[in-house]
């Protein structure tokens, strides 16, 4: 029992500083946009998505180095799972989300093109060096296509709430947040393992829930964040910046360090799968809202209502479920 107890400890630990951190930074990379005209959505597509992201790039990157492959490719995978399915639904489930028509259909369609790419280097049961290369080629052209669409003078909400600080404060206090963000993620996802290995969890297993649980805190905390502010736009941005991370990035690293990646059968035929739907559902629901909010500027956001993160939620349940039904077999 005292052996699960300093686990357990980190576990608290993390996720309150987790918490503290991820509204902070928020609240910074906002201002931080501010100061420098640019759109709130290029910097939840950037510095928080891709920071926010570097835990699960950290893991997968380690763990194929050390021959664990079902744990590195089940956390990337794992992460966009509970990215669309708790993240989002979790949101939505807090207040319909608001999302800017022209940003949903500009960006869905790259990590739906993401999504396809990474499945059809992954249908033949492995990720090789090339396969990688490819995924980290994409990655290169997605980040260069994010900075060539920085438009300034993007509308925010007079409601949202900005710090008193200066441009250099904001930048070191967002660096500092962000750093924070990752170490408290690091410091739950260790007292997360040590507490799963007790149980006799596979590793699969453990790369698709409790480590990829573990490192998307950070996207979680930073969109539940952002929710609470009023930026919808941003808590949106989190999420479809990370999950393109997590397939072009997360995915290559591992592929490109090792000697590529040989892929549990469970992945093609249950993970992937999983993740297809989800993501379609979210687009779904997105694309096809047809009741904008009165105060969504002339009807120019698209709104994920409370109904379609009911939805979400329902369908991450029933793939944790099917898990849950895989190990008892």
């Amino acid at each position: 029992m005292s052996a699960l107890l300093i686990p357990a400890l980190a576990l608290f630990a993390g996720f309150v500083v987790l918490s503290l951190s991820a509204d902070r930074l928020i609240a910074s990379a906002a201002t931080l946009a501010r100061h420098f005209n640019v759109s709130l959505v290029f910097i939840g597509m950037t510095v928080v998505a891709f920071g926010t992201s570097a835990p699960e790039l950290l893991v997968s990157a380690v763990a194929a180095l050390n021959g664990a492959e079902g744990l590195s490719v089940g956390n990337g995978i794992g992460s966009n799972i509970i990215n669309v399915g708790l993240v989002l639904g979790a949101c939505a489930l807090m207040t319909p989300l608001m999302v800017h028509r022209r940003f949903v259909r500009r960006e869905f369609p790259i990590l739906v093109a993401a999504m396809i790419l990474c499945a059809v280097l992954m249908a033949n049961g492995e990720l090789a060096g090339w396969d990688g290369a490819v995924l980290l080629l994409g990655l290169m052209v997605y980040v260069g296509y994010l900075a060539r669409s920085v438009k300034n003078g993007d509308a925010e909400p007079e409601e949202l709430e900005f710090l008193s600080i200066s441009k250099g404060r904001a930048l070191v206090e967002s660096l500092l947040m962000l750093a924070l963000l990752l170490a408290s993620s690091q410091l739950m996802v260790w007292g997360a393992v040590e507490l799963a290995r007790a149980a006799g969890i596979s590793e699969l297993v453990i790369g698709l829930t409790v480590i990829a649980f573990g490192t998307s805190l950070p996207e979680l905390a930073a969109a539940l964040a952002g929710v609470r502010r009023g930026m919808h736009d941003i808590a949106f941005a989190t999420v479809i910046g990370s999950n393109i991370f997590n397939l072009l990035g997360v995915i290559a690293f591992p592929a490109l360090l090792g000697d590529g990646l040989q892929l549990p059968a469970e992945v093609i035929q249950r993970d992937l799968p999983a993740m297809g739907l989800l993501t379609a559902a979210m687009g779904a629901m997105f694309l096809m809202a047809n009741t904008p909010s009165a105060e969504s500027s002339g009807g120019n956001n698209l709104v994920l209502h409370r109904r379609g993160g009911v939805v979400l939620l329902i369908l991450f349940v029933a793939y944790l479920w099917q898990l849950g039904t895989a190990m008892a077999v």
